[in-house]
């Protein structure tokens, strides 16, 4: 079944008239691309890579005043164009990779990466302690992601905690040794004030 979405889209795509796309998708039982195919077949549309040259060359033409130099507004438009462009690449890769909190090799917490750069900008002294006493506490952390997941920053990320890790066995070790020590003279003492 034919659907009036599939029709519009096809004819939004390709420029042809109501009837032509849907005759088109008729023949390829609703599957857009082979519509497509079709019709550039049946020459009713310019093949796509011809039509996407000619689009592009006509908005660079319409980006020149006459004299053949780039007006100003066009020079404006373009940066602002790339800038959005810059933004939304940024904020999709801040999505789609996050900020993970470990703890006996289980993701406890997965913080996306834009609101984890967020919070180390506007909250970092709160943050970078709490990153430092959890590494004591035997939390770890990792960045996964698509763009993050086989990088070097993980490899220094588990240094690091490697690092603290050992140093927080070590400082428990030698308080355990140091409260050993009290206690035995604290026996010592005690022994020898019941000896008197």
């Amino acid at each position: 079944m034919i659907t009036i979405e599939q029709v519009e889209k096809l004819k939004k795509y390709t420029g042809v008239s109501y009837a032509t796309a849907k005759e088109a998708l008729e023949q390829t039982d609703g599957d857009i691309l082979e519509a497509v195919i079709l019709l550039e077949k049946q020459q009713k549309i310019q093949p796509q890579s011809e039509k996407i040259v000619e689009t592009k060359f006509e908005e660079k033409a319409k980006s020149f005043d006459g004299s053949g130099k780039k007006s100003k507004d066009s020079e404006v438009n373009e940066t602002f164009r790339e800038i959005g462009r810059f933004l939304k690449d940024l904020l999709h890769k801040g999505n789609t990779n996050r900020f993970d909190v470990i703890k006996d090799k289980k993701v406890v917490m997965m913080i996306p990466m834009t609101l984890f750069v967020l919070l180390i900008l506007f909250a970092f002294w709160f943050m970078l302690p709490l990153l430092v006493i959890g590494l004591f506490f035997g939390y770890g952390y990792r960045f996964s992601g698509t763009d993050l997941e086989k990088t070097k920053v993980n490899e220094a990320v588990d240094k690091v905690t490697d690092v603290t890790l050992k140093a927080g066995e070590i400082v428990a070790k030698a308080a355990s040794d140091l409260s050993k020590e009290i206690q035995k003279k604290d026996d010592t003492q005690h022994g020898e004030n019941s000896n008197h």
